[in-house]
């Protein structure tokens, strides 16, 4: 596809190879997969004649409802020629982000968060960035090798904080309840911003769900500050008790009685860890911490 750059606001206009108006339809009805929700923003933040085409379509959705309630004509969107982008690229970019606000609360906020944290999951690559294990994370992934060394972790890579600007994106549509603040704490995690994930989620210390205990213990158990081991045990027998079930609480009191020091307690939180789930890449890791603690 061939772009010319417009000099007034570095905007850019095609000639040519623009999206398909179905797949530009598609992603405004919320019915794209993705992959292509991805491929569009990224299109549109850059294609003023897209741009213009999505910004109109918009407007056209949202007048269309309010007009079904007072019975008023919709006017054609297409009836003039489109103007240039005045504010470029800053202005497609806000554009972008409170479109996907718009199709979030169309398509339902709880589905757009789990698609958001998948995506940011996938984004961090081969490897997980955090030792305990997340409620909100459901794939494994193996403990990336600089975390084993104690290695201090660098900048997250860039698709990393696209995707975590996503979860961002997500969570503001869903509210401010525990499921939204859950989200919050893993992307910061993944960003490598473990106090702010202990600020997010404090407030959730006196929870009597056993997931949003077991998030707030594995948060203090990457942050690892003063008494950080100690909380992080007190939640997690909360946890426990509250859904013995619960095999995220079971690792992480593994993780954390092995910081404390507490060879039988870790022991006995490993061998539980692993007869709920005796045969995920989890089960493997807390077979290793069994083979050195005994």
């Amino acid at each position: 596809m061939a772009l010319t750059p417009l000099p007034e606001n570095g905007a850019i206009r095609s000639d040519g190879g623009c999206l398909d108006p179905e797949l530009l339809a598609s992603y405004v009805d919320g019915r794209t997969t993705p992959a292509e929700r991805i491929n569009v923003e990224a299109h549109i933040a850059h294609c003023e004649d897209c741009y213009f085409m999505f910004s109109e379509t918009v407007r056209e959705q949202q007048a269309r409802s309010a007009n079904e309630l007072t019975g008023a004509v919709v006017r054609n969107p297409w009836r003039r020629r489109m103007p240039r982008v005045a504010a470029g690229l800053a202005a497609a970019a806000a554009l972008v982000m409170a479109a996907q606000l718009y199709l979030l609360h169309r398509e339902g906020p709880k589905d757009d968060l789990g698609v958001a944290l998948s995506e940011l999951d996938a984004a961090t690559g081969r490897y997980r960035k955090v030792e305990p294990r997340l409620t909100v994370f459901s794939a494994y992934r193996a403990l990336e090798p600089a975390l084993r060394s104690a290695a201090s972790p660098g900048e997250a890579p860039l698709a990393v904080r696209e995707a975590a600007q996503k979860v961002e994106v997500a969570v503001r549509a869903s509210g401010t309840g525990p499921q939204a603040q859950q989200a919050r704490a893993a992307m910061y995690l993944t960003l490598g911003r473990s106090q702010r994930a202990a600020d997010v989620l404090a407030p959730l210390a006196s929870s009597r769900d056993a997931g949003q205990l077991n998030d707030l213990a594995a948060v203090y158990l990457v942050r690892h500050a003063d008494d950080d081991v100690t909380r992080a045990l007190d939640l997690l027998d909360q946890a426990v008790r509250l859904d013995p079930g619960r095999v995220e609480a079971w690792f992480n009191m593994g993780l954390a009685a092995e910081a404390a020091g507490q060879r039988e307690r870790a022991i006995a939180a490993w061998t539980r860890a692993l007869a709920l789930d005796p045969k995920s890449g989890w089960a493997e890791e807390a077979r290793e911490h069994l083979a050195r603690l005994k």
